[in-house]
This record gives C-alpha cells, structure tokens and sequence, in this order.
C-alpha cells in the first residue's frame, strides 16, 4: 500500500499533537495530574491521537483486521478527553462560585453523573469499535457506537447548560475563573461539529462520513480540526491561569459523592466526616456478600463432616 490522503492527515497530526504533547505536560505539571484537573485530559488526548496516527501509518504496510480496528477505536474515544476536559475546567470554576460567596447552583453528584455518563459512552465506543470491521473488510457501525455517541450528545448538553448557568454565577469570582468558563463556552460548538461527524458517521448511510474510507476533506474540517483547536484553547488559557496550591484543587468532579443518604451516613458515623458514595457502598456491600457466602461454606463443611 502506498502513502494515501490518509496517511497525510496522519502525519498532519504528528506535527499538531507533538509540540502539543510538551505544552499539556508543561500545564499538567504546573496545575497538577490529578483527573479533577481539566487539562490532564489534554494530555491524554495529544497520546491518543499520536499513537492513532501511528496506526493509521502503520496500514501503509499492513490492512490487517485488527490494526483497522484500533484506528477506529481510537478515532472514537476522542470525545471523552474533550468532554472531560471540559467538565474539569467547568467544575473548577463551580466551586469559585461557592468561594466567592455567590450561591452555589450544583453539587458533585450532578458532574459525577456527567463524568459516569461519559465514561460509559467511551466503554461502548470502544465495544462498538472492536466489531465494527466486518469479514469482507467494510466498515458497519455498531449498536454500541451508536449508543455511546447518544450518550455523548446527552453529556455535551449537560455541560451546555452548566457552562450557562456558571457564566451567570461568576460576577464575583476571580477573573481567571471567568476567562475559563467563557473560553469552554466557545470550544463546545467546535466539540458539537465533532460530536456531528460522528453521529452521522454511525446514523448516516452517507459514505463520505465513514471513520474508514470517508472523505479525507470532511474528516479534516469537522474532526481533526475541531479537536485541535479546543485542545489548543485549553492550553492557552492553562498557560495564562495562575496554578491553585495543591490544598485546593479538590474540585466538584472529584469530590466524593454527595447526596442526602451520605450526609446521614457521616452523621451517624461516630462523628467521622468521611462520605461514602453508592458506588463505594455497592463494592462494600459485594465483598461482605462474598464473605457471608464463604463463612456458610465453610459452616456447610463443618456440618457434613460432624454428620
């Protein structure tokens, strides 16, 4: 096989995410790794598209199945460090509203749903990515691809309406704070043409918006673009952001679940603080079935060897 249109926009990537990869790690560092920082997720997204451009210039030389399918699989999952990245910034600037004294509109569980809500779409855009190449090589969206990008368009319009409702809140907040909400309004309708390309890459019969053998031209200017030029204004303004001292940068996104039933399980708690969340709750609860299964087992045991 020889070098085709795409493996020019792959190289094309190379050129954009590899200086990009340097300036993320440089705002990682400076504002810190931990996933409730919205800019680690620049840095995730910079890994994937190189190593996705690497795959795709790796089918110069083999059409192998597998290879395909890890192109399309990591074509996919660029929405969720978008849509992360945005829910982190967004969930900083929640909390100035709460510390500036303004009344504050939303708790952690709603961005915890948001965050779970993108999470599952990547699950299933993953599913959906390792079965879309059918035997005879074509490409054929999934059901599960399908059901992530639904999920994906319901969590962009969950971030749509916390984005408008922080830009009410934030009169009183640092002007960082400001700039950040104002500069994740302006990426979310680049992040919705993304989110575009690929509802109608899985819903549309339309050949030309096929991740595998579309038009070069489309995926350009409603794909490659797009991301970039979100992951290029999140940078900057990381860049621009003076860094939180470690102590505060505990945001609404990574903060333990809230809710009426935790409050009252850390009020009866013996005056502890700590909150458990139902997912934590669930786990605990597994692991004490499992050992109620293993001590009747074993009185299982002891009762037929005393008979």
């Amino acid at each position: 096989m020889g070098f085709d249109k795409h493996a020019g926009v792959s190289v094309l990537e190379l050129i954009l995410y590899f200086p990009s990869l340097i300036v993320a790690a440089i705002v990682c560092k400076r504002h810190g790794f931990g996933r409730n920082s919205g800019w680690i997720f620049t840095l995730i997204l910079c890994l994937v598209r190189i190593i996705g451009a690497c795959c795709q210039l790796a089918t110069i030389q083999s059409k192998s199945k597998g290879l395909i399918e890890a192109v399309l699989i990591l074509e996919s999952v660029g929405l969720s460090p978008l849509l992360l990245a945005t829910l982190g910034l967004l969930s900083r600037c929640a909390d100035s509203i709460v510390s500036s004294g303004s009344p504050g509109r939303f708790s952690a569980i709603q961005f915890r749903l948001v965050q779970i809500m993108i999470t599952i779409a990547l699950i299933l855009s993953i599913a959906g990515g390792t079965s879309s190449i059918t035997p005879q090589g074509t490409y054929e969206p999934q059901e599960t691809s399908k059901a992530g990008v639904v999920l994906y368009l319901i969590a962009l319009l969950a971030l749509v309406v916390i984005a408008i409702i922080t830009a009410m809140k934030l009169s009183n907040s640092p002007k960082d704070y400001i700039r950040i909400t104002w500069v994740t309004i302006l990426a979310l309708p680049f992040i919705f043409i993304r989110l575009l390309y690929s509802f109608l890459a899985v819903f549309s019969n339309n050949r030309n918006f096929s991740p595998a053998s579309g038009s070069v031209i489309i995926h350009v200017f409603m794909a490659i673009l797009e991301e970039f030029i979100v992951v290029l204004m999140y940078l900057v303004i990381g860049w621009m952001t003076d860094a939180l001292p470690p102590a505060t940068r505990n945001s609404n996104a990574s903060q333990p679940w809230k809710g009426n039933l935790a409050a009252q399980g850390a009020q009866a708690g013996n005056g502890r603080s700590r909150r458990q969340g139902p997912i934590h709750a669930l786990v605990n609860a597994g692991i004490a079935r499992t050992q109620q299964g293993h001590q009747e087992a074993e009185q299982s045991n002891v009762t037929r060897e005393t008979v």
